[in-house]
């Protein structure tokens, strides 16, 4: 057990707010007479991206894997054991899915495709390693350059081959293999702000339904059950239950090339500040999401400008673009 989970504990253990003044690099003394040395012991790891306590931390990383989120790929597998996932903007107003898993690795996901910039913002908050088909060449290197660890098909990486099916829409992952030889990397920060166990579910209308639309081409509609939201027009073999559905709206700029098709390849900015509705449990409650870089954790506030810390449980962001012809309908 190193000292950077001990230190790593100062954003993730006890309460998330206990150490919110202190600098990201701050660590325990590493003389073992210091009678404030944290014992590995005495740990007590939150899941970063869940806010919930872990009996004990994960030895592998985060991985970011990239779905692919079209019929022509259909079924997702396995996208519900995934502890947070993200849907963003493609070329052609068609969405992919980032999938944070750090709990749980199933042996069978799919199906993978390629990376986007966009991964940059979704990955560094707790520092994932990004697991794609491929990617164009800049792409490539930006992820790099922010010094985010890259698996791909295209490379070679263990862990993911071909299944049935047609090219581009059959790569499939094995996450167990694949963790065998990834880097030990660990999350550093919370994804957002976590609520407290046993804190009041934040004020807002009930609902029961949401859509949220992408573009002219792509609308994800969902269904309150009672206990999460799903998706009702997804192709998951099991559809991922989110306990919090969280909407940001986000800068979206020209990512500087085009598909082989020839649409202008997008990319959403995730960091900045935007509109920001958030579904916990059956409540919605509109406000302001802000991030201050690409590694920061979002932080949510109401629209009258309080603190909105985020229920406990597995999350599913919808990032939207601030500029096009999006918007979230729910009743």
């Amino acid at each position: 057990m190193t000292l950077r989970i001990v230190s790593l504990t100062c954003a993730l253990v006890l309460t998330l707010g206990a150490c919110s003044g202190n600098d990201d690099n701050t660590k325990k003394s590493e003389d073992p007479t210091d009678p404030d040395k944290t014992t590995a012991a005495e740990v007590v790891a939150i899941n970063p991206l869940t806010g919930r306590t872990l009996k004990k931390a994960p030895k592998n990383p985060v991985f970011v894997v990239k779905i692919d989120n079209t019929r022509a790929s259909a079924p997702q597998t396995n996208v519900d054991q995934a502890d947070l996932v993200v849907e963003q903007t493609v070329e052609g107003g068609v969405t992919r899915l980032a999938a944070l898993y750090y709990t749980k690795l199933p042996e069978v996901v799919g199906h993978v495709r390629s990376m986007r910039a966009t991964d940059i913002g979704i990955a560094k908050p707790v520092d994932g390693q990004v697991v794609a088909s491929g990617g164009a060449g800049r792409t490539i290197s930006r992820i790099k350059d922010a010094g985010l660890k890259i698996h791909s098909q295209d490379a070679g990486s263990p862990g993911l081959s071909r299944g049935p099916g047609y090219a581009p829409y059959n790569v499939l992952l094995d996450l167990k293999r694949l963790s065998k030889d990834a880097p030990k990397t660990r999350p550093e920060r919370p994804y957002f702000q976590w609520a407290a166990e046993g804190d009041p579910a934040p004020k807002g209308p009930s609902v029961t339904s949401a859509s949220v639309r992408f573009s002219q081409a792509h609308t994800t509609n969902w269904k309150f059950d009672g206990k999460t939201w799903k998706r009702t027009n997804g192709t998951g073999t099991k559809e991922f239950g989110a306990e919090n559905l969280v909407v940001l709206w986000a800068d979206e700029k020209y990512a500087g090339y085009k598909d082989p098709a020839g649409f202008p390849v997008p990319e959403t900015v995730f960091r900045g500040r935007g509109k920001a509705v958030v579904f916990a449990g059956g409540t919605r409650v509109n406000g302001t999401w802000k991030k201050a870089n690409d590694s920061a954790t979002i932080v949510l506030r109401t629209k009258d400008g309080q603190k909105l810390s985020l229920p406990q449980g597995k999350t599913w962001i919808e990032l939207l673009n601030k500029g096009g012809s999006t918007g979230v309908t729910a009743r």
